[in-house]
């Protein structure tokens, strides 16, 4: 036979009264040619399962048993060719996985809002303009995180995905309380009179930091809408996304060295532990203090191209805090902030993961 002509076909339906199929033509040599066609691309799929080794060993036993001269056209039934060893299609889990990355933060930062703890009247400095305070703000020296986030495609285009991505994750940050007493409005011939008077002030009030580096610990759960664009594969590459984090944040504060300095340890190498939350400031009859643990949202933006980006995390009410009267003080206080605050910080550096 000069030329064999193998149809293979998964319709259950006439032909006749179909639309044209889809059809691919595998040239199997110079003299050979196998055809496929469906009614749908869904049916050229199915041929999936078909076992062709089968199919074309069954062919050849029937060439080789018959008149070559008469077989011309073979029709087969794909029942009997069904491969019973096809895998699985992937299940919910495995595309699941497939759409879940692990992310890794690196970056450092620093304050986006300040606590006044005190603001003596210009009366207190003896002079009409002049204005005296003591501020706090928060510095972040390292942030490092790491978390598992899952895309969920809401839209898909030829080019590009639009997804949500969420997840949890969890971290460390170096930090910093700044102290800063800051002198303002005083004229230039003024400067060495105001300034004595501001020290004799802050020495008469007992104005002293108490404390300055900490850590925390930080989880958190993450959501953002997620926009990437995609190459000709039908792989991500840039890719922007915004979104927010509600996190726990659990604070441990550094040891105060004048503290320690009065303690007397008695077998004891390393010293006293503490988990407290000491003073970040005191005064006359007056601290400043924060919690030690605390719920907060964050707001995250990253910019990157496939494995590798920027990000920027800004926490503008990270760490609450609160001025605390001492037990048998008297009087307004004049100048000293008794209202609650928030101190915040802005991060930023480099992200790795898809």
């Amino acid at each position: 036979m000069n030329l064999l002509f193998v149809c293979l076909t998964t319709l259950l339906c006439p032909l006749s009264n179909a639309a044209e199929p889809d059809t691919i033509i595998l040239k199997a040599g110079s003299n050979s040619k196998v055809i496929f066609y469906g009614k749908t691309g869904e049916d050229l799929k199915n041929l999936e399962q078909l076992d062709l080794n089968r199919i074309i060993r069954d062919l050849n036993f029937r060439q080789a048993n018959q008149d070559t001269a008469q077989v011309l056209n073979v029709k087969l039934e794909n029942a009997a060719f069904v491969n019973s060893e096809m895998p699985n299609p992937t299940g919910w889990r495995e595309k699941f996985l497939q759409n879940t990355f692990l992310n890794l933060h690196l970056g450092t930062g620093s304050h986006v809002n300040r606590y006044v703890f005190f603001n003596p009247p210009p009366s207190a400095l003896n002079h009409p303009t002049a204005t005296l305070q003591s501020q706090i703000l928060l510095r972040n020296k390292l942030s490092l995180s790491a978390s598992v986030l899952h895309d969920m495609k809401l839209v898909t285009m030829p080019k590009a995905n639009l997804s949500l991505r969420y997840g949890i994750g969890a971290g460390v940050n170096i930090q910093q309380y700044v102290h800063w007493n800051i002198l303002e409005n005083v004229p230039n011939a003024d400067v060495s009179e105001v300034s004595g008077r501001a020290f004799s002030l802050l020495g008469r009030e007992g104005i002293a930091a108490s404390q300055s580096d900490f850590n925390a610990f930080q989880t958190f759960a993450q959501v953002a809408p997620r926009f990437s664009l995609k190459n000709a594969k039908g792989q991500s590459t840039w890719y922007f996304s915004i979104g927010a984090r509600l996190n726990y944040n659990k604070i441990f504060e550094n040891m105060d060295p004048a503290a320690q300095s009065a303690v007397l340890n008695v077998n004891t190498p390393d010293g006293g532990k503490t988990t407290t939350i000491s003073p970040i400031i005191s005064g006359k009859g007056y601290e400043l203090r924060g919690r030690n643990s605390n719920f907060g949202v964050s707001y995250l933006a990253e910019l990157g191209y496939k494995a590798v980006g920027l990000f920027v995390n800004y926490y503008p009410n990270y760490l609450p805090v609160h001025t605390k009267v001492q037990p048998g003080v008297t009087g307004s206080g004049a100048g000293y902030n008794q209202r609650n605050g928030k101190l915040g910080y802005i991060s930023f550096g480099v992200k790795l993961g898809r």
